[in-house]
């Protein structure tokens, strides 16, 4: 059987982990499936008292970081564990404000992988604020011109977001970007980042995500990665989460002016390495 670990970031939120771990409890009854919880770095919701909690499941693995290293490096710590010491085949990269209901998610990912042989793939995302699907999205960047563009924006929306006009412009800026229809012809798309699966050819050749951004974008560098070197990406709209959204960034930033501003400047960091590594075609770094 595929081994499967699910690799779950934790930032501050203990509640928004404990009731991912425990929606995850159901599939560790399969002694092919193991989690690993990456505790990145946080410091008033610390995982002390969960491991504690789950100390008597062996296959939930506890890990610490000293500091925050953000989105990236923080799942890699999580990935290369799975990787190395447990040796997984299939690797999903799961935020800790996700919800797993669905009882045969295992069965249909791994039916799906054996019959397509993803090498990235993510599933539907149902938000539990609109009851919308996330996922996928509309590619974003085909061209270092419309990266260029997006930066400017993003620079434009962090400079007047110290006087809120940028809730005004958003608006603007937004009024040109539509949902996918899932059951209708994908397009070109990429997935969003809250939930990610990774298949074997993938594992042997990535020890994670791209490690040099922080927060947010690193959808977008995966999508340049998988087209470049012809990776496999699928949308399987049969298997199902549901996702809070947005809960440790609120822990850090609360719900204001500073959590826009953390979205715009990580944002922007993001999309300048994205140009760059399209600018000069090089070969990318991981942890």
């Amino acid at each position: 059987m595929i081994k499967i670990v699910f690799v779950v970031l934790h930032y501050e939120t203990v509640s928004d982990t404990m009731d991912c771990l425990n929606s995850l409890l159901n599939y560790l009854s399969r002694d092919y499936v193991d989690v690993v919880v990456v505790d990145n770095g946080s410091k008033r919701g610390k995982l002390i008292e969960l491991a504690e909690i789950y100390s008597s499941y062996s296959q939930i693995h506890f890990l610490y970081s000293k500091e925050n290293l953000g989105f990236a490096k923080g799942n890699n710590i999580g990935y290369k564990y799975a990787k190395y010491d447990l040796k997984a085949e299939l690797i999903i990269l799961a935020n800790n404000d996700l919800i797993f209901k669905q009882e045969n998610f295992i069965d249909i990912l791994v039916e799906n992988y054996e019959k397509t042989h993803f090498d990235v793939a993510g599933p539907k995302i149902i938000s539990l604020m609109d009851n919308l699907n996330q996922n996928p999205v509309p590619r974003l960047f085909c061209t270092k011109r419309e990266v260029q563009k997006k930066i400017v924006k993003l620079m434009i929306l962090y400079i007047t977001s110290y006087f809120n006009f940028d809730l005004i412009l958003k608006k603007i800026f937004s009024s040109g970007i539509h949902r996918f229809d899932s059951d209708t012809d994908l397009g070109d798309f990429q997935l969003h980042g809250a939930c990610m699966f990774f298949g074997n050819q993938y594992i042997k050749r990535y020890d994670g995500l791209y490690n040099k951004t922080f927060m947010y974008g690193e959808e977008n560098i995966l999508k340049y990665i998988v087209e470049r070197n012809r990776l496999n990406m699928q949308y399987i709209k049969e298997v199902s989460v549901f996702h809070k959204e947005g809960s440790s960034t609120q822990a850090m930033w609360g719900k204001g002016k500073k959590n826009r501003q953390f979205y715009y400047k990580w944002n922007a960091h993001s999309c300048i390495l994205l140009k760059k590594i399209m600018m000069n075609k090089e070969f990318l770094e991981f942890i």
